[in-house]
């Protein structure tokens, strides 16, 4: 009996498991359908993508939403949707340029029992990369710049606080950094809830000069 897998989900394996339309075990053991997809495949795609990233954060999420019993679960969709459709859009010029600066989920990390993304954003036009998380508490984000970001950031953070590696929680290593006093190309910082991101990312619109195309 074939596997039911989702149109959605199943134009994400293409994209992500290589190989996958030459494949024949997938043509002969799978069907396409637009009701649910069979747990086994989930289970088997969310294992995939743990050992794969990145993975663009709408792929990722659709193998992993939370248990429905758990009362923070569904904050992880309300993240996702404030990462991907306000401040990526906020940071692009375009629908073409917000396409292209759509977030990736570069490793995990768990909060009241929820499993939850590290983004990472690339605004290639302006080379910098940024990377960030929240865990229902707070938010941390590390920017690395090519070119000293010296913008008026409104003190929405202490710019000679440096943020203990433990409290970067999935962060990668190497994208820990230090204060923003220490280097204005590369900093990490802690923000207390989404209007502050909003503002921070918003600030720093104004100061790369992005403006939508009319």
């Amino acid at each position: 009996m074939k596997r039911r897998v989702h149109a959605e989900i199943l134009r994400d394996m293409q994209r992500y498991i290589p190989d996958f339309d030459e494949n024949p075990y997938y043509k002969e053991n799978y069907e396409v359908t637009y009701g649910e997809t069979d747990p086994n495949v989930i289970t088997s795609l969310r294992d995939f993508y743990d050992s794969h990233l990145p993975v663009d954060v709408t792929a990722w999420v659709r193998v992993n939403e939370p248990d429905k019993n758990l009362i923070y679960g569904k904050g992880l969709g309300k993240q996702l949707c404030f990462i991907r459709d306000v401040i990526c859009d906020l940071l692009s010029s375009s629908y073409e340029e917000y396409q292209k600066n759509m977030p990736m989920v570069i490793s995990t990390h768990y909060s009241k029992s929820v499993k939850l993304p590290v983004y990472c954003i690339k605004l290639k036009k302006y080379n910098i990369e940024i990377i960030l998380r929240y865990n229902f508490y707070n938010w941390i984000i590390s920017i690395n710049s090519k070119k000293p970001l010296d913008f008026d950031y409104m003190n929405l953070f202490d710019p000679d606080d440096v943020i203990n590696a433990v409290y970067c929680e999935g962060f990668p290593k190497s994208k820990v950094y230090g204060s923003y006093n220490q280097d204005h190309c590369k900093f990490t910082i802690e923000l207390s809830n989404n209007y502050e991101v909003y503002v921070l990312f918003y600030l720093l619109k104004n100061y790369l000069g992005i403006k939508k195309n009319k």
